[in-house]
């Protein structure tokens, strides 16, 4: 076994990895990166290397656990180098209501009050919008309190 599939597995055995992820760290690690590239293929077509397994996971935590909105789950993807086909589908089989829930966890876990000065709106309206929400979802939600 070559020290690059060597190094490949072991970084597979601690967590999952896109193919742009684990191609980064074993070049960092001082790879040759035509060794990587040739690696990560076998390990690809293995089923080692699975993005669209990678990006369920994270499309899963971040928004059932971490109370993320599809536009931040999208651009931490797109960040861990998982082709843009690949989030567009997996984002949308993800239920509508998912967001709508997501948002109501995030008020009922901050105890935002039921009626809020335009102020208090406004800010709650501004860490919903951090966490990926989109505005529209944010609005029906904060409409749908009140």
């Amino acid at each position: 076994m070559s020290s690059v599939r060597g190094a490949a597995l072991a970084l597979l055995g601690r967590r999952d990895y896109t193919a742009a992820e684990l191609r980064e760290r074993l070049i960092e690690k001082g790879h040759d990166a035509g060794e990587v590239d040739e690696q990560i293929e076998l390990l690809t077509a293995g089923g080692a290397i699975n993005d669209a397994r990678v990006a369920a996971t994270h499309i899963r935590v971040a928004s059932q656990v971490k109370g993320r909105g599809r536009m931040r789950i999208r651009q931490e993807l797109m960040a861990r180098g998982v082709a843009k086909p690949v989030i567009e589908s997996l984002l949308a089989e993800m239920p509508p209501d998912d967001e709508a829930a997501a948002i109501q966890r995030f008020l009922s876990r901050r105890r935002i009050p039921e009626s809020l000065t335009p102020i208090a709106r406004n800010k709650v309206f501004q860490q919903l919008l951090r966490k990926g929400f989109t505005a529209d979802a944010i609005s029906k939600a904060l409409r749908h309190r009140e």
